[in-house]
């Protein structure tokens, strides 16, 4: 059996960060993102680094991507860095990126990862397994092959740098819940080998939580559950996620059936990954193209996904997306969760803003930054919620959701910080795709003189406090209520 850490020993408080991409540096110069995530009041980033890219050729190492990453790095950053078995030569699945495979010779693997670890050790505080292995579109072998190699992998860098901790592979909504597509249920019995097969070699359990964001709750307890069948016990992280996704609103979905079955063919490694920055600029898929054929005609739910929709739906996308930002993370860290991590920070490849590609369809507007060339830049609205939501809760120690009874809608959460008053967040839940804002009156004890409450979209919000009660509007838009401004208590 596994023995327990407690997520305070492992994790002290609580970071909000950001990842980089799918990739960092595997199709151009590594560019620089840190000081703008830094900016948004993140705490923690993430890479992934392929073995392609570190060893090009048996026993050449090249370090500069993750040297570029190092540069950035100020006192007080947290680093992850996800390790992808990708390569032409190394592994039993000759590619430059995905899917990442088992390694011809285990040995080689050992030395690969070691001289990542060993490059600067004590700067990289979290070297992942592989993205998502259950999924095949990440992962070209079985959970034994998976297990082998993950063994492989935490003796490998705790011999370079034995405090830093090695992350599972992450587990997948569609694996733990079984709601996702065909094969879902293999996906959850992979993680049941692993869990009994390679518990004493991770030290904290990753989860993606994509999809609804009201099923994060369920997400993290059906995780749980399984690692306590197994005897495991493991300090929780999200080290991805972001929506809406089209997906999300059903009156999309007969219009997506096509898209979703060539996205499904590539998630299930039945479509070959492009393997060149030409292949993936060259690619489209004919559903995608017929459905931009008859754009105008489509709902407006899926328009709004679309390049070149009429800009009061990309503004309505921006506003479902600032509010998504902070569902699914207040959602999250109530449920114990201590590095929440959205995905992607900026553009990987500028070319998906005119792509034909269902991977552009379904994921290309999730982006806090845009980017111009190789810089980084441009803030869209869900980044300035991101830092609204960042720095309020810069401090917290724990989060707690808190049950109005005769309002099951209301959404309260209390995030007591270490450097005095607590924060509220609150919001009414609605329809996803409901435009009716229009305020109830929320009301709490309140033992402060003031207040400071914006909406998500940083506006001021009205706020009457008399006789210890506070009184606010609140909506589907969530509120930041901070209690640490003059004449407290």
């Amino acid at each position: 059996m596994a023995s327990a850490v407690s997520a305070d020993e492992l994790l002290p408080g609580i970071r909000l960060g950001v990842v980089r991409g799918t990739t960092y540096g595997l199709f151009g110069r590594p560019e620089e993102f840190v000081p703008q995530a830094r900016a948004l009041g993140a705490g923690i980033v993430r890479v992934n680094i392929y073995w392609s890219q570190v060893e090009p050729e048996p026993g050449r190492f090249d370090l500069h991507v993750l040297d570029a990453l190092l540069d950035q790095l100020a006192d007080g950053d947290e680093a992850w860095v996800t390790v992808c078995a990708g390569s032409h030569w190394a592994t039993r699945r000759a590619t430059r990126w995905l899917p990442a495979s088992p390694a011809i010779d285990i040995d080689r693997y050992h030395r690969f990862v070691r001289e990542l670890a060993a490059h600067q050790p004590g700067r990289i505080r979290f070297w992942q397994c592989e993205i998502e292995p259950c999924l095949p579109l990440f992962w070209a072998g079985t959970a034994g092959d998976y297990v082998a190699q993950l063994r492989v992998f935490h003796e490998a860098v705790k011999q370079a740098d034995p405090a830093a901790l090695v992350v599972l592979g992450a587990a997948v909504p569609g694996a733990m819940l079984g709601d996702g597509p065909a094969g879902a249920h293999t996906w959850g019995r992979f993680f049941g080998e692993v869990l009994r097969d390679g518990a004493e070699h991770f030290d904290v359990f990753d989860i993606h939580p994509y999809g609804d964001p009201y099923t994060v709750p369920e997400l993290v307890r059906a995780c749980r559950a399984q690692l306590a069948a197994h005897g495991c016990e493991k300090p929780f992280v999200a080290s991805e996620h972001s929506g809406p996704l089209p997906t999300d609103f059903p009156d999309n979905l007969p219009h997506l059936a096509d898209v979703l079955a060539v996205h499904q063919q590539q998630f299930l490694g039945k479509a070959p990954m492009p393997d060149t920055l030409e292949e993936i600029e060259a690619a489209a898929d004919a559903p995608v193209v017929e459905l931009y054929q008859r754009m105008t005609e489509l709902p407006p739910t899926l328009q709004m996904f679309m390049n070149g929709c009429a800009p009061e739906l990309e503004e309505h996308r921006h506003r479902l997306a600032c509010r998504d930002v902070v569902v699914r993370t207040m959602l999250a860290l109530a449920e114990g969760i201590r590095r929440n991590l959205y995905y992607p920070i900026a553009p990987e490849w500028e070319f998906y803003r005119d792509s034909r590609a269902a991977g552009a369809l379904m994921f290309g507007k999730l982006q806090l930054l845009d980017s111009a060339g190789a810089t980084i830049g441009r803030r869209h609205p869900a980044a300035d919620t991101f830092e609204l939501m960042a720095r309020l809760l810069d401090g917290a120690t724990r989060v707690r959701r808190i049950t109005v009874i005769d309002r099951p809608d209301l959404y309260l959460f209390e995030a007591e910080r270490n450097h005095g008053t607590p924060a509220l967040v609150v919001w009414e839940r609605r329809g996803m795709a409901d435009q009716d804002d229009s305020p109830n009156e929320f009301v709490c004890d309140w033992p402060f003189l003031g207040a400071h409450v914006v909406d998500a979209h940083g506006a001021r919000v009205p706020v009457d406090i008399a006789g210890r009660v506070l009184r606010v509007p609140v909506s589907s838009t969530p509120l930041f209520i901070d209690g640490a401004v003059e004449g407290q208590r």
